[in-house]
C-alpha cells in the first residue's frame, strides 16, 4: 500500500464509490495506513508491529470521518479505533434469537415460550428447518453461536 497508493485506491475503488464506509478490526492491522494510501496528503499517525507482541500497536484513538478525493461525490472513510479481541459473549439467547429473523418470527409458535429451538418437543423453528422454510446452514450457524454463548464464562 505504501508502495503504490493509487494500485490501492483503483482496488478499492468499487467499494467505496459513493458510499460512506467504515474501517473496523483489530488494533494495528493497518486501517490508518490504509486511509493514508487513499487520502493524497493524509499523515494519520501509524507505528511499527510489535516485535515483543507481533502484533500492531495501538494509534488511532476517536472515529474520524475522511472524504475521499478522486473517489464519487459523498465517497468517505470512517477511520475507526481498533480492538483488542471481538466476540460475541455479551449477547444473550434472547438478543441471539431476535438477531435472525427467520427463528424471530417463528419463535412465538413453539410450545415453550423459552424455548431455544435445540431440542424442545412443539419447536416451530426445528419444524421449519426440517420442511425447509428455514435454510439449514442459517440454523447451523445459530446452533454454534448458541453453543458458543452457553459456554462462555459470564461476568
Amino acid at each position: 500500500m505504501r508502495a503504490d497508493p493509487a494500485h490501492a485506491r483503483e482496488l478499492l475503488r468499487p467499494w467505496l464509490d459513493g458510499r460512506t464506509s467504515m474501517l473496523i478490526g483489530a488494533s494495528g492491522v493497518g486501517k490508518s495506513t490504509l486511509v493514508n494510501a487513499l487520502v493524497p496528503g493524509l499523515q494519520l499517525a501509524t507505528q511499527a508491529i510489535s516485535d515483543a507482541l507481533d502484533s500492531g500497536r495501538h494509534t488511532t484513538t476517536a472515529t474520524r470521518l475522511y472524504a475521499l478525493p478522486g473517489f464519487a461525490p459523498d465517497s468517505a472513510l470512517l477511520d475507526s479505533p481498533g480492538f483488542q479481541a471481538f466476540g460475541l459473549h455479551q449477547l444473550s439467547v434472547s438478543q441471539l434469537q431476535h438477531a435472525l429473523p427467520e427463528l424471530e418470527s417463528r419463535r412465538a409458535q413453539c410450545r415453550f415460550h423459552n424455548c431455544t429451538h435445540r431440542q424442545e418437543p412443539g419447536c416451530a423453528v426445528r419444524d421449519a428447518v426440517r420442511d425447509g422454510a428455514i435454510d439449514g446452514e442459517r440454523y447451523a450457524l445459530y446452533l454454534r453461536v448458541l453453543q458458543e454463548l452457553l459456554d462462555a464464562p459470564r461476568n
